[in-house]
This record gives C-alpha cells, structure tokens and sequence, in this order.
C-alpha cells in the first residue's frame, strides 16, 4: 500500500513518463523488499538492519529493472504485456536469487536448501502479476478514473507478488526431504542396463538419422518424397530401435525419461520451458542476425495438400517433440552418464549434439537450437521426466510453423 504512494509521487512532481514508472514501481519493491526481511526475521531469520536494506534496494532495483525495458521497445497492447512479463519474471528471478542466497546464510542447516523452487515462485509470482495488472488496468480504466485504476490494479498487483514471496519463504523452510534436489540426484548411481558395452554400436545408429536427414531439406524438392524419408528415418527408425531396447529389456523407460509427476510441477516445467524457448527463439535470431555465419543451405519444401499439411504440423510435430526428446535428453542423459556425472559436461554435449541436427538451418539456427536444447536438459536434469518438456517442444514448433500466435509477440528486441 506503501508502494502506491509512488503514483502520486510522480504525478505530483509531474516526472517523465520513464523516471515515474522507475519511481513508482522502485518505491513498490522497496517497501516490498522491507516487508520481505520483516517476515524473514519472524520465521526466524537473525536479518541485520544492513541485509534488510539490502534485500529492500535489491528488490527496487528488480523492479526498476522490469520496467526500463518496456520504454524501449513498440507493440500492440498483447505484445506489450507479454513482454512485461518477461521483463518482470527475469528481473523478478534475479530478485528472489538475492533472496534466496540471503536466507540460506540467515537460517541454520540450510546451507543446503534448493533455492530454486522458490526463485521459481519468485520469478513467477511478479510476471504474473504485472500481466494482470496490465490487463485489469486497461480494463478498469473503462469504468473509473485513470489513477483510481492504477492504484486498485497496484494493491492487486502486491497482493499477488506478497502471496507468491510468503510462500516462497514457506517453501523454503520446509522441512528437507531424504532425498537430494539437486542435479546430481537426477544421475543414476546404480549399474544401468544401457551400459552394456555389447550395445556400443545403438548410438550411433539412434544419432546418425538426424544428422543425414538434413541432406533431404537440401536436396529433395517433392513434398511426398520428403514426408517419407522425414518419418523413416526420424520418426519410425528411432521408435523401432527404443522398442527394441525396451522390449529386450536392456533400458528402462525411467531411464528415457519416461516417468510421471505431480501435475503442478508438470505445469511448472511446461510453462518454463515453452516460456524459454519462446523467449529465446525470435529474440536469439534477432541477435544472431547481426552476426557471421553460414546461411540457411535448404528448407521443408511447401506441403501441396492442406490435409497433409495439417499432419504434418500436428501428428508431425507431436512425432518430433517425442522422439527427439527421447533421444537427445532422455538416451543421451542414459549414455552420457555412462563417462561423466558431471551436469555441466552432460548440458554442454547434449546442447551441440542437439543444436547440429538442424545443421542445414544455418549457423544461428544451430546456435539457437542448442540453447533451447540446454536449457530443456537442465529442466531434465532436474526433473528425471520427459512428457512435460515434449508437450512444450512441441507447443514451440507448432507456434514455430504455424504462426498461430505471432512471434512478434514474444520478441523483445526490433531492428
């Protein structure tokens, strides 16, 4: 409630429209900084009056931070608000990082504690509330006037953020489970069936199609000829060649990644991933693209049949979102493990690995590719489970291809 008094702040003085937005959602996070080491110190937490104002200028800068942005760029009011969340979700991230950090020194035995659950609930408690502020906002302004409006939708607005930062602190505090978060509990301590050095020949055989399968965007114009060599080799090859290892049992589906969870942190995974590769997609390119590298050297040829080419982008896609998870996060996390248990060394190689697929794509697009890849390995790493980051592959290539929503809308950069 403190925080609104930055509306009237800059009304008053009659600020720029940058330095009042600066100046009203700076005052916000650093009341909200304050309350947030006013709770810490009442679950406990020993918060000197140095780290208190700490967290308090960390979290009016978060804040600052999300919304300097929205100054520098120009869209439609869709795009302007899911670009506010963006903004507010990464700086929000960084703000709860601080945090976090903070609470693992403050309170005993916790040196230990996964903070990254409650950057999460951070992250996503301040996107979500600016992109419901934004259209509340709009909305109420129908209705009211324009400072009335804003200052109901800034009460929502810390009512959200105050839930999502409580509960972090609850998360937090929980008592640890026996079994470890971290990345290195996702590797897999026992002798693993895929280890069976008489299989040396399979990786080559699952990773080989992916690469030569390229060679038809280059050089094969006849979409039917294309769908075909596509599916073979991409689709069915993979899928017969996991079948047979199942069925002889000399992998587990656990250890493809095949394994379920709870449906809040199903949801979690999917919207982090789908989010980042979104994010990072339209963004990446228009950084790249100012950039050397080798140009695009082919293409999917255009499906002539718009029933096939429904298939292609539905049934297709699902196909691709499935077997090129299962095989280059869920096989190569199983033959990786088998050299390092390093997470780093298993990110860095899964990411090239998956980013050389697309080699015909162009250098950016291979730059690109292994940094979604990366970022949908470390989401493995940590969850062991593969279902929620296919669904989000394909949500991004279906996005990807069809336009169905415009990514323009996720681009924060313009040229």
């Amino acid at each position: 409630m403190l925080g609104v008094a930055g509306i009237f702040s800059a009304r008053f003085f009659d600020f720029p429209n940058l330095l009042a937005a600066q100046a009203t959602i700076g005052m916000f996070g650093l009341v909200g900084g304050l309350s947030h080491s006013i709770l810490i110190r009442t679950a406990g937490g020993k918060v000197s009056w140095k780290q208190g104002l700490f967290i308090s200028l960390v979290w009016a800068l978060s804040c600052i931070g999300g919304a300097t942005p929205l100054f520098y760029t120009l869209g439609s009011s869709l795009e302007m608000a899911v670009l506010a969340f963006y903004s507010f979700a990464i700086f929000g991230a960084i703000g709860g990082v601080a945090t976090a950090f903070m609470m693992r020194a403050l309170f005993e035995n916790a040196s230990s504690r996964d903070v990254v659950p409650c950057v999460i609930i951070w992250s996503f408690s301040f996107g979500f509330a600016t992109i419901a502020s934004d259209v509340a906002g709009d909305w109420l302004q129908i209705f009211m006037p324009e400072l009335v409006a804003w200052s109901i939708v800034f009460l929502a607005m810390a009512i959200i953020i105050g839930c999502g930062g409580g509960y972090s602190i609850v998360q937090f505090l929980k008592e640890e489970k026996d079994e470890r978060q971290a990345f290195e509990t996702s590797m897999i301590d026992s002798k693993s069936s895929s280890q069976d050095k008489q299989l040396f020949y399979i990786p080559f055989l699952i990773f080989a199609p992916f690469y030569l399968n390229d060679f038809s965007n280059i050089f094969i114009t006849d979409w039917h000829l294309w769908i075909l060599i596509d599916y073979t080799t991409v689709k069915l090859f993979p899928f017969l060649i996991l079948f047979w290892l199942i069925r002889n049992k000399k992998m587990q589906l656990s250890e493809l990644g095949i394994t379920t969870q709870p449906v809040i942190p199903f949801l979690t995974v999917f919207l982090i991933a789908s989010l980042a590769s979104l994010f990072i997609g339209p963004n990446g390119y228009l950084i790249l693209n100012k950039l050397p590298g080798y140009p695009p050297l082919g293409g999917i040829p255009k499906i002539g049949t718009p029933m096939w080419n429904w298939i292609d982008l539905t049934f297709g896609l699902i196909m691709v979102g499935i077997f090129e998870e299962l095989v280059f996060r869920g096989y190569m996390h199983a033959f990786l493990t088998r050299f390092t248990k390093r997470p780093l060394i298993i990110i860095g190689i899964s990411a090239v690995a998956f980013g050389l697929i697309h080699w015909s794509g162009g250098f950016h697009k291979i730059v690109i590719t292994s940094t979604i890849g990366a970022v949908f390995m470390i989401l493995y790493l940590r969850t062991r489970s593969l279902p929620a980051i296919m669904l989000a592959h394909f949500t991004f290539d279906f996005i990807n291809f069809t336009n169905i929503i415009p990514r323009s809308i996720f681009s924060f950069i313009y040229d």
